[in-house]
């Protein structure tokens, strides 16, 4: 099951985003960033060993996305799959860094739809399956989409725009994907505070 999500979520780099919304319109965080405060480097907010201590990097599914085609355009993109040492769990992260915090908010809420193909009704209109997060608490970065009884996490936070998916299905990983999301919402903090 993991290989057909891994197999769609390929599907969604190649393809451009169709369709917008504004971020603020769905409910959440407003966005008041300062463009002179941006992550320069993708690197300063992956996750490494030291991050996750309890996962090992599956090495052969690591890899740099190419941004060029997508708009807005991507600085730079990366793809990282955890798997769990002593358990099922894995965890499946990708990060897109932007040239500004508005490319990002847009990446944010235009990709969306790409992933996942399940759709739900809202007012008479189909959209996507991920919405925002409908628990404050919950809300990680400046903006957090999420599918119900799912544990996949679509957030945003300044110019990053970052997806962590559970690679078992069978369990909830929803507890896990927000801590792993939390820990990249951190690392990027702690590359804002550097500047």
């Amino acid at each position: 099951m993991f290989r057909c999500h891994f197999t769609a979520f390929i599907f969604l780099l190649a393809m451009a985003p169709l369709g917008c919304h504004t971020i603020n319109k769905l409910g959440c965080h407003t966005f008041n960033k300062a463009e002179n405060m941006l992550v320069r480097k993708l690197d300063a907010v992956i996750l490494t060993a030291d991050d996750l201590p309890m996962m090992e990097v599956d090495a052969g599914l690591n890899f740099p996305i190419p941004g060029l085609a997508k708009q807005p355009p991507v600085v730079d993109g990366f793809v990282h799959v955890w798997n769990e040492t002593q358990s099922e769990e894995g965890v499946y992260c990708k990060y897109w860094l932007f040239q500004s915090v508005a490319d990002a908010q847009k990446a944010a809420d235009q990709w969306r739809g790409f992933l996942a193909s399940a759709t739900i009704e809202i007012n008479g209109q189909r959209e996507s399956a991920y919405q925002p997060e409908p628990n404050a608490v919950d809300v990680i970065g400046d903006a957090t989409w999420r599918p119900a009884n799912d544990t996949s996490i679509w957030f945003v936070k300044n110019n990053v725009l970052v997806y962590v998916m559970g690679s078992t299905l069978s369990i909830n990983q929803l507890p896990l994907t927000r801590s792993v999301a939390r820990k990249i919402e951190t690392k990027i903090n702690t590359a804002l505070n550097q500047q």
